[in-house]
């Protein structure tokens, strides 16, 4: 799973990074989206449906070919073959939405029977997200012997199926998404603007059906604190934020001052909902009259648990922090620090999961993402015992952080004795956010491609002597 295990255990020498590695690939396997799903969902007399939480809700025994499957988001593919493998004769077609360059065998989409494949784009929407929800929303509009729709949901979704509201173009909300995301908008405050601007975000899709229409939606959290409104900005599951909400998060980070052409059209239409109720998403009140249901089953907590679980069957003591963590990379740096400071004793961790932000320069566009960077402003600031075997990872669970190809990076010992001997500097690689460069050149990069899951990230602090 991790493509560059052998070259980097080779370069780094440390049991510290291999015990580390190993967590994680351990995690990768038994998170995977496709047991998630099969462990979530039990067929006898009637379909049971599991959360997270162990709570179960059981559905009348569909009719065989009578079930619509949409999947869409970083997880998808895995998460309809796990479906499949249980529904498999229940099933009467489908939508797959994935990211473009994920690779789906031929093997596999003969095993996805009449399942219609789409690649889409992320992070940025493209014609592609507009094509895909058109056929959504097709086929929602066309449920002539189905008795079941089933929506399985994981991060990235917002950018690979998008409807903007009249008034927008695809450009406009592209636009206020890098805008958003350039300036340090966190992912909560981001869905609370993208569902605004939307006909189908925050349970809007839902108006597309009868509302006696049983939906079920299977859900993997890739957002702190598994808001069910936030992840996939909320497509099947009341929204409690308004228009209002959405045009104070643009005045707190001065959007509104940008100067681009897609601002004004942005506030038009942000202006037009605060007075038309109809373009509102959906609240709970309308929520309830809906035969809608949604299920957690997957997220960063669990995740953590399983290389905790492994950390530890190899006598490590671990410190769970938690999956929370909500903050900059600056602040992060802070976190770090203390973090380095507990691991006095030998075989010892901390792990914890979460999801940081950072603001991009405009004018600096380098190759990175906030995992790399952090890890670069570790190398620059933190002090390290020498003669320890220790390793810092910053990891995206997704195996893609920011606008690199890597899924994240690590500090060794031979991450700092690398850099001494080339003599790099490493602030202008963080000033010019190219961390994945100088990283890349330190050989303290992890590689895994699209890993077909998305738990948010990770962020293990492990001392082995």
């Amino acid at each position: 799973m991790i493509k560059n295990r052998t070259s980097l255990l080779r370069y780094h020498k440390s049991k510290a990074l291999r015990d580390s590695l190993n967590a994680l690939e351990f995690a990768l396997k038994t998170c995977s989206p496709e047991v998630l799903v099969k462990d979530a969902v039990e067929l006898n007399n009637d379909i049971k449906i599991g959360d997270i939480d162990g709570k179960k809700r059981s559905f009348p025994l569909p009719k065989t070919r009578s079930i619509l499957v949409i999947a869409v988001g970083k997880a998808s593919e895995k998460m309809m073959n796990g479906l499949f493998s249980k529904l498999h004769d229940k099933i009467s077609k489908g939508i797959l939405i994935v990211p473009k360059g994920y690779d789906i065998s031929e093997q596999q989409q003969s095993f996805l029977r009449n399942v219609t494949v789409i690649q889409s784009s992320h992070p940025i929407p493209n014609t592609r997200s507009l094509f895909a929800s058109k056929s959504v929303v097709r086929e929602l509009q066309n449920l002539d012997n189905i008795d079941m729709v089933i929506f399985l949901i994981s991060g990235g979704s917002s950018s690979l199926i998008v409807s903007p509201l009249p008034g927008l173009a695809l450009s406009d909300k592209r636009e206020i998404n890098r805008i958003l995301i350039s300036c340090g908008a966190d992912i909560n405050e981001i869905n609370i603007v993208r569902k605004h601007l939307s006909q189908i975000k925050g349970g809007k899709i839902l108006r597309f059906l009868n509302p006696r229409r049983q939906v079920v939606s299977l859900i993997l959290s890739d957002v702190v604190g598994d808001d069910l409104s936030t992840i996939g900005s909320g497509l099947t599951y009341y929204d409690n934020s308004s228009f209002g909400d959405a045009i104070s998060i643009l005045r707190k980070y001065s959007i509104f001052a940008e100067q681009s052409d897609s601002i004004p059209k942005v506030s038009d239409v942000l202006k037009r909902g605060l007075g038309d109720n109809s373009l509102e998403t959906v609240k709970l009140d309308e929520f309830q009259t809906l035969s809608t249901d949604n299920f957690l089953i997957g997220n960063n907590s669990n995740f953590c648990q399983k290389i905790i679980s492994h950390l530890t069957s190899l006598g490590y003591v671990v410190d769970y922090k938690g999956s929370n963590l909500n903050m900059s990379t600056t602040e992060f740096l802070m976190f770090a620090k203390e973090a380095v400071n507990h691991l006095n004793k030998d075989k010892t961790a901390i792990v914890v999961g979460g999801e940081l932000t950072t603001v991009i320069d405009k004018s600096k566009k380098g190759i990175g993402g906030r995992n790399q960077e952090s890890i670069c402003k570790m190398i620059k600031s933190l002090v390290i015992p020498k003669g320890s075997d220790y390793c810092i990872i910053c990891f995206g669970t997704d195996g893609i952080d920011g606008s690199s190809k890597s899924a994240g990076g690590f500090l060794s010992p031979f991450t700092l004795e690398s850099l001494r001997l080339k003599g790099l500097d490493v602030n202008s690689f963080i000033e010019s956010h190219n961390s994945n460069l100088i990283l890349k050149d330190l050989h303290s990069t992890i590689e895994t491609g699209y890993t077909g899951t998305n738990f948010n990230d990770v962020y293990l602090f492990v001392k082995r002597s």
